[in-house]
């Protein structure tokens, strides 16, 4: 008795139907290959970073500088979180690297759900980050940095680490400085987990997840000699002048030039009422000592904080000391 044959579509359908598990096997006997992506590479993604947040605020800068003085040092550390926010708005949020990350062809990747799928070969596949891990990204790196830089400048303002201050302060200084302690602490072991194992840079990538990648097979660096050696003759001569401004005495240098500049009875036509520094009416007024000229306290406290030998910007006096105005004996020391 002669056998029927199949119908003509039932090798198509089996063939169909038999695909999709020799394809599994198949991946199943894949080996992953474990992909190395330089440090120094993902180093030099970071230093550029920094240096493009440094041109922007340069710029940013510029814009500002016909505006009151000393506006901008005061709203420094909003300035440098507006920038970060900008640079974290239009790369990672919208799935680009960063401008570092994309000079060194890197991006990156959500190391969560290559584990999970296991199926990495060439370092290259692999998802970005999702919408939760940009945000946390960007409240780690830009609200976190923000809230650390005005801690520390208003504990330091109001100096919570005087040992004549409340105790409540004291120990509210001592805690800072133990966190920051402890953060360094845990970024330098971090440091020495990446240098082994070439996996996040920082405390805010191993804590997300986010590893940088490369972003594509190939890479094309095109070098401009003419650009570097540009770079060079301006190094060489920065240098030249941070050897030559330690031998000069500005102080030598205004008295040379003190014969030909008007005389101090000139001076007493200047307002005294206001701050030289700032050039706005004093709200918490102080005078510097001895010459006694009246500055803004937060103005002249600064100005003596980050230079010991300050001198007045009215009548070129060494300051001493300072004093607020209307106290007869002398309480705070520039020293």
């Amino acid at each position: 008795m002669a056998s029927i044959p199949p119908p003509q579509d039932e090798w198509i359908d089996t063939y169909k139907k038999l695909l999709p598990h020799w394809q599994s096997l198949a991946l199943s006997h894949q080996t992953i290959i474990p992909i190395s992506i330089s440090r120094v590479n993902q180093f030099d993604a970071g230093r550029l970073d920094i240096e493009m947040s440094a041109m922007l605020k340069e710029q940013l800068v510029k814009v500002f500088s016909l505006m009151k003085p000393g506006m901008l040092f005061q709203y420094e550390p909003e300035l440098d979180a507006f920038l970060e926010f900008l640079i974290w708005r239009f790369s990672i949020w919208v799935d680009k690297p960063t401008p570092g990350n994309a000079l060194m062809n890197l991006r990156y990747r959500d190391e969560r759900a290559v584990e999970t799928r296991a199926k990495v070969r060439t370092g290259l596949e692999g998802p970005g980050l999702t919408n939760a891990q940009k945000i946390w990204y960007c409240i780690a790196t830009v609200g976190g940095q923000y809230l650390w830089a005005r801690l520390q400048s208003f504990s330091a303002f109001r100096r919570w680490g005087d040992s004549e201050q409340r105790p409540l302060a004291r120990r509210a200084w001592i805690l800072i400085q133990r966190i920051e302690a402890l953060y360094k602490a845990a970024s330098f072991g971090n440091l020495l987990i990446f240098l082994y194992t070439g996996r996040y840079r920082n405390l805010i990538e191993r804590a997300l997840r986010a590893r940088l990648v490369y972003g594509t097979p190939n890479m094309n660096r095109a070098v401009s000699f003419e650009y570097m050696n540009r770079q060079l003759v301006w190094n060489e001569f920065s240098e030249m002048l941070l050897l030559l401004l330690p031998l000069l005495n500005s102080s030598t240098v205004k008295g040379l030039f003190g014969p030909f500049s008007k005389d101090k009875s000139s001076s007493s036509e200047e307002d005294v009422t206001t701050c030289p520094i700032c050039q706005a009416s004093p709200t918490t007024p102080f005078l510097a000592l001895p010459c006694q000229h009246r500055y803004c306290y937060y103005c002249l406290r600064t100005r003596c904080a980050a230079s010991p030998s300050f001198r007045c910007s009215r009548c070129n006096e060494p300051v001493i000391a300072m004093q607020r105005h209307g106290v007869i004996n002398p309480k705070i020391s520039s020293q």
